[in-house]
């Protein structure tokens, strides 16, 4: 990408700069909250509302039908493309809401919890009031404009959540201040981003862009399949546990998929739009995708794999004694999260490449192997549907790391040599981890503390060692990155960073 396009680069990390100055923001909010609403109001309403987000998450990929992509894809765009868009966005945004207000006791009813009838209704505007902010943060996300969208995405977090729906959970309001402070982000997201970014709200059935609605309906495919990756476990534990289950089943989920997402949706956010900026030239789109393949095995293998070893440590430390049946759903739910990560940057590859959809045979074929698999697993134990989503994870990563490699004419040994150094350093981490927190579970009886000394001691030995050694860890490709990077950083790590050469 240096070679063919600097200001492209330039672009993307001043795009990236921001985009995790907010993730970090609203990750450590959305921590600190998720731990002290758990405490407050336990795990049905977690589950109440787990239930709605799975209709809700379908549904919005319905609503988008893709043409967000599509809006940020095209080279070129006129105002019409742009009413098109959100006029359509809009019309099913209505019709999905109908339709979730009306079918809320079927669905209900298929989770076995008449409680959820209520919600599902009262979260079924957010079709609506979703569909009003897609255009313009699509707009925005087009020109790698990512300061005002995390600016107002974290603003409305911490208002609705924090002004609103922490006060509501101490006052007992239980489900419902979940359900308020959601509405209330989503309402004061999309009045933002469309005050800061004005385009024309006129309706039209019909745009300049040729190609835009079948582009759209690539992608609304292939989300639909990730949606199903990501949530079919869900559907089914809802309906073979019910609601409190799922709801430990979600706490689970959500802390160690959090991060996760947050960290790939960001970096996703942001080679979509520059990837389809490289013109189809086969050089920069293989090595940045192997940049973010190796970046994002380095800062999430090791730490999922200490997460993985010690799950009653942090699970006491984060939730409390209430949730450890959430412990032993951990281990296997930490390992599945950095295979998700670096499967999840294939897809932004072949849809800013024009190759939308090409993954999507591959992902219905997981979606069927999950759902057999999560349903029979889910006739033994909660924690048998744990390790079925790890194995599934591991054979989408395969497949869809397969179509990606076929794309940038890479290879099986590049994408080994980008994540060999991170694997190494994850199983050191997790030898650190066990054994530290062995020896301490006996002289530091406080979970909280004990899990902050494991975090420390890990995060500073595997730092100091990839200082030293990360140009015999790191791939080419990586390295390259981080050179870029490294005038960003203060000095010393700045100079370790600039010292960085691939391995001859």
């Amino acid at each position: 990408m240096t070679a063919t396009n600097p200001s492209l680069l330039h672009r993307s990390l001043h795009a990236l700069k921001w985009n995790y100055l907010g993730t970090l923001v609203r990750i450590g909010t959305q921590f600190i909250l998720g731990i002290v609403l758990a405490r407050l109001l336990g795990p049905e309403p977690f589950g109440l509302v787990a239930i709605a987000w799975l209709i809700l998450g379908l549904g919005n990929l319905v609503a988008d039908f893709g043409l967000a992509s599509a809006l940020v894809q095209k080279e070129t765009i006129t105002d019409r493309d742009v009413r098109y868009v959100f006029t359509l966005q809009m019309l099913v945004g209505i019709f999905m809401t109908a339709g979730i207000v009306l079918a809320a006791p079927l669905i209900a009813g298929f989770f076995n919890s008449a409680d959820a009838i209520a919600v599902l209704r009262a979260m079924g505007c957010l079709f609506v009031i979703q569909a009003a902010g897609q255009t313009a943060t699509s707009l925005l996300r087009r020109n790698m404009n990512f300061k005002p969208l995390q600016i107002i995405g974290v603003g409305s977090y911490l208002f609705s959540y924090v002004g609103l729906g922490l006060p509501l959970a101490w006052g007992g309001a239980g489900v419902w201040s979940l359900v308020a402070a959601q509405v209330s982000q989503a309402m004061i997201y999309s009045i933002g981003v469309n005050l800061h970014t004005r385009h024309p709200w006129l309706p039209t059935l019909k745009s300049d862009a040729s190609g835009m609605f079948l582009f759209g309906s690539k992608i609304m495919v292939s989300n639909m399949t990730s949606w199903g990756i990501s949530n079919l476990d869900s559907v089914i534990i809802g309906r073979v546990f019910g609601a409190v289950n799922l709801g430990l089943y979600n706490r689970g989920m959500n802390l160690v998929s959090s991060p996760m997402n947050a960290f790939t949706s960001t970096l996703q956010g942001v080679l979509f739009p520059a990837y389809s900026r490289t013109n189809g030239q086969i050089d920069p789109a293989r090595r940045a995708y192997l940049a973010s393949v190796g970046l994002i095995a380095v800062l999430l293998i090791p730490v999922f794999a200490a997460v993985a070893v010690i799950p009653d440590t942090v699970i006491a430390a984060v939730y409390g004694e209430h949730w450890m049946q959430v412990a032993a759903l951990l281990t296997p739910l930490a390992l599945a999260m950095p295979v998700n990560a670096i499967l999840a940057v294939g897809g932004p590859l072949m849809s800013g490449l024009g190759a939308a959809g090409r993954d999507a045979a591959a992902q219905a074929l997981c979606v069927v192997i999950l759902g057999v698999a999560v349903w029979q697993a889910s006739h033994v134990s909660l924690e048998m549907v744990a390790w079925t989503v790890l194995g599934v994870y591991l054979l989408r990563a395969l497949l869809v790391s397969y179509l990606a490699l076929q794309l940038v004419a890479g290879t099986w040994g590049q994408i080994t040599r980008a994540l060999t150094g991170p694997f190494v350093l994850g199983l050191l981490a997790a030898v650190l981890a066990w054994s530290t927190d062995a020896l301490l579970i006996k002289t530091v009886p406080g979970p909280m503390l004990r899990l902050c000394i494991d975090i420390g001691f890990v995060g500073t030995v595997i730092g100091i060692l990839l200082l030293w050694l990360g140009r015999y860890l790191l791939s080419s490709e990586t390295l390259a990155v981080a050179a870029t990077i490294a005038a960003k950083l203060p000095a010393p790590f700045a100079a370790y960073l600039k010292s960085w050469e691939p391995a001859k």
